[in-house]
């Protein structure tokens, strides 16, 4: 699950805007498959604590409409026969009440609105999870995580194996503030930005940009004045040793166009969780 995260992530990095919010790419109608589930993604690959995981229980487990789904898939195995079962995952309406609390907190919509779990033959099913929006470097592996450890943990898999998980979004956002997070797993990093800059160099340049306000003390610029950014620039720098840091400034310090008093503000209006 790791790699196939990262490789969307990459994959992203590559494709045209449809538009630009701010900093963040925005791409419109996107479809992708996993199919390596296994556990070898955590919470922690994404810089958070198992709080992410209460937070995300909080939000989006329904434990009614998640229950009923269970009874249904339990019938429909019994059936032995094409079908299947859904549950919905509005445990929320408003994460933030409108006009009260942080002039940032999200009073959209749940982003993860629903799975549903198709039965294909005797030792198959497949799984589609379908979003509002999510945000791609940062947000989605935990959502990964949550998805694989509580939701789907609660339906009996034994005999009717997972063949794929296919993921629908009405909207994924591609956050330059977030690239260190799924940067500092791959293999080489340098050359993938290489390769995205001849396709994208604007989206190039804010990765440059906010990666370097993490790992360059001269590019700081800012933000710490936001937790959220304070939280990747602190998960970055614990994660890459003395050589790695090296190797990333002397990159970003190549590579960075400099300032024109465009700076943009780290929480923006990411309503993504």
């Amino acid at each position: 699950m790791l790699d196939e995260w990262l490789g969307q992530c990459l994959r992203m990095s590559f494709k045209k805007a449809d538009f630009f919010s701010g900093a963040r790419k925005i791409i419109r109608n996107v479809h992708f498959t996993l199919e390596d589930i296994r556990g070898d993604l955590d919470y922690g690959h994404a810089g958070y604590t198992k709080s992410k995981r209460t937070a995300l229980n909080k939000l989006y487990k329904h434990e009614e409409s998640l229950s009923k789904a269970v009874e249904l898939w339990k019938l429909r195995m019994s059936k032995n026969k094409y079908g299947s079962v859904s549950f919905h995952c509005y445990n929320h309406l408003l994460k933030a009440e409108i006009g009260k609390g942080s002039i940032r907190a999200s009073v959209m919509g749940p982003c993860l609105q629903s799975v549903c779990i198709t039965w294909l033959s005797k030792t198959e099913c497949a799984i589609d999870v379908f979003y509002r929006t999510t945000e791609l470097y940062k947000k989605f592996p935990a959502d990964l995580v949550f998805l694989r450890d509580d939701l789907l943990t609660r339906f009996d898999f034994s005999v009717c194996k997972i063949k794929e998980i296919n993921f629908h979004f009405a909207n994924v956002t591609i956050h330059p503030m977030y690239f260190i997070v799924p940067a500092i797993h791959m293999d080489d990093p340098f050359e993938e930005m290489d390769k995205f800059k001849k396709k994208d160099p604007k989206f190039y340049e804010w990765v440059i940009k906010w990666t370097a306000r993490y790992l360059c003390d001269e590019h700081k610029r800012g933000i710490q004045k936001y937790a959220q950014a304070m939280r990747v620039h602190d998960e970055a720098r614990k994660a890459l040793t003395p050589r790695k840091l090296a190797e990333w400034q002397k990159y970003l310090r190549a590579n960075h166009p400099g300032f024109k008093n465009d700076y943009v503000d780290p929480d923006g209006d990411d309503d993504e969780v």
